[in-house]
């Protein structure tokens, strides 16, 4: 039955919902743009736009390079010139003159663009000589005019010559203000792209996240912090933390890393559908084992300045290899963006959590145009549309049931403490209790999380559940000030936990708790 607390939020959803788009106006607005230099593009369009049910005249070819990069003069000639000419020509676009004979859009019917695989993904910079740069008008923040392909496509209405630095967002910071109706300039496009390391990857991502969209999207969140304080950075870690601390008001569990590498290999991640992180360069830690897979439907984001340099290559970065390994939505960069023009992933996260789409998510958390960054991903997919549901999953759900607990106490998971633990015990499953312990122990609430953590690990019966859960356990130590006895913990662990990879973590992580006291391979318990 739902609680007062429970309805409450629903109302709060539904509140924040009024004026959201239906599917059908979604897809009426929508542009599918697609290469048709590359063969397998135009399946791709049609398969999008009938899965979609995207009227497929509302497909565009262009005849572009097939290279991810390209040079500015390409961009002109074979993407925004073309564009700009059938958006006028198929009456999507009312432009007028203002009063410098410049052209001005203004009405649109189209909000949301499609780009298909095939289509360039960056464009590289041409130096200060280009026509047009800086040479009419005050020139941005920066000299550079390098940019991501998506990101000048956003602009491509406003029919400018600047090409160097950026432009602000005018729909950043409008989280809860549907795209369409909305009072922002006709001019602006909500760009994002299907696009991965293969085709069948892209048709993975489009059917993953329709049948998410029915069926909701369940698991654990993952939030990998770097525990920073340097003036300039610390933001990305704010940015996690919000991201995390939205997901957990919501219902959904989450485990969060705040050691300065990023997870390493070996930690367990299980059931993840949904993961934001940094700062590495290319993929690493527990991603790269070549059994992972996120849940289908999963978002996943990690901060890196080239994460999105490739969207072709499934070991280069992280944007493309997290799609490769079953992620439906992502994030990157494809040039160094600087980390204040880089997308909030707090803001990114708590915008997809309130029901709406990944390309409106995407701008209300994107500060700049014409710049580095991209989304990856069907832009009118809702992974959180099943959250506004009063029964969105199996009535033997785990992850339904923790979230129901969490909505009770009004989204608060340090109060649902002890009907938590009440139900870990009566239905001996570790995970309302490890989901506990994580957020007592990010709330610096750390005898109790130790308790939390010992009592999962009782319960726990599945062994990667039960080697995360001692990893958690000797943190949580660490941070209390015993790591002498986190790790004792880690060297028994020695015993029942003798995988490569699981035994390298436990001996770094012994290194670090207690770097005196040698550890032996033949007899860890001993010591």
């Amino acid at each position: 039955m739902k609680t007062f607390f429970h309805a409450l939020l629903l109302l709060i959803y539904a509140l924040c919902s009024l004026g959201a788009a239906t599917p059908a106006e979604d897809a009426a607005a929508t542009v599918v743009i697609y290469n048709a230099n590359d063969s397998e593009a135009k399946p791709l369009a049609d398969f999008y736009c009938t899965s979609r049910g995207i009227d497929p005249t509302h497909q565009i070819a262009v005849r572009a390079p097939l290279t991810e990069e390209i040079s500015r003069d390409d961009y002109d000639a074979a993407i925004a010139s073309p564009l700009r000419l059938e958006f006028t020509q198929r009456g999507y676009w009312v432009v007028a003159q203002d009063i410098q004979n410049h052209p001005i859009v203004v009405s649109t019917r189209i909000r949301y663009a499609a780009l298909i695989r095939g289509m360039p993904l960056k464009i590289k910079d041409c130096g200060s000589s280009y026509p047009g740069d800086g040479t009419t008008q005050p020139e941005p923040f920066g000299s550079c005019n390098a940019a991501s392909v998506d990101s000048e496509l956003s602009i491509l209405g406003l029919f400018t010559s600047q090409i160097s630095g950026v432009i602000k967002n005018p729909y950043c910071g409008n989280s809860f203000q549907s795209v369409l109706g909305s009072p922002i300039p006709p001019a602006l496009l909500f760009v994002s792209r299907l696009d991965a390391p293969t085709a069948d990857s892209v048709r993975t991502m489009i059917l993953d996240g329709l049948r998410t969209e029915k069926e909701g999207l369940w698991g654990w969140g993952y939030a990998d912090l770097r525990s920073i304080t340097t003036a300039g950075y610390i933001q990305g870690d704010q940015w996690i933390k919000s991201a995390r601390d939205s997901m957990r008001s919501q219902g959904i569990p989450v485990i969060s890393d705040d050691l300065p590498e990023t997870f390493q290999s070996g930690f367990p991640v299980t059931d993840a559908a949904a993961y934001y992180g940094w700062y590495s360069e290319n993929l690493d830690g527990p991603f790269t084992d070549p059994f992972f897979q996120f849940v289908p439907g999963a978002v996943a984001v990690h901060i890196h300045s080239f994460s999105a340099t490739t969207l072709r290559n499934p070991a280069k970065g992280w944007t493309g290899p997290l799609l490769s390994r079953g992620a439906a939505a992502s994030v990157g960069n494809v040039y160094e963006p600087y980390l204040s023009f880089t997308t909030d992933l707090g803001v990114f996260a708590s915008t997809l959590l309130a029901g709406r789409n990944l390309a409106e998510s995407y701008y209300a958390a994107q500060p700049v145009l014409s710049w580095m960054s991209i989304s990856v991903g069907d832009p009118l997919y809702r992974p959180y549309t099943m959250l506004r549901e009063a029964s969105p999953a199996p009535d033997n759900s785990v992850w339904r049931d923790y979230r129901d607990i969490i909505l009770a106490h009004n989204g608060n998971v340090l109060k649902s403490a002890s009907d938590l633990v009440a139900r870990s015990r009566l239905k001996a499953d570790s995970l309302y209790l490890e989901a506990l312990g994580a957020a007592q122990s990010d709330a610096g609430i750390y005898p109790a999380a130790e308790a939390s953590f010992r009592e999962a690990g009782i319960i726990a019966r599945d062994p990667r559940i039960q080697f995360r859960l001692l990893l958690e356990l000797a943190r949580t130590l660490e941070k209390e000030g015993h790591p002498e006895a986190g790790a004792a913990l880690l060297r028994q662990g020695l015993l029942r936990f003798n995988s490569s990879t699981q035994r390298s973590l436990l001996l770094s992580w012994i290194q670090r708790l207690d770097p005196i006291k040698p550890t032996s391979p033949q007899n860890p318990a001993a010591h």
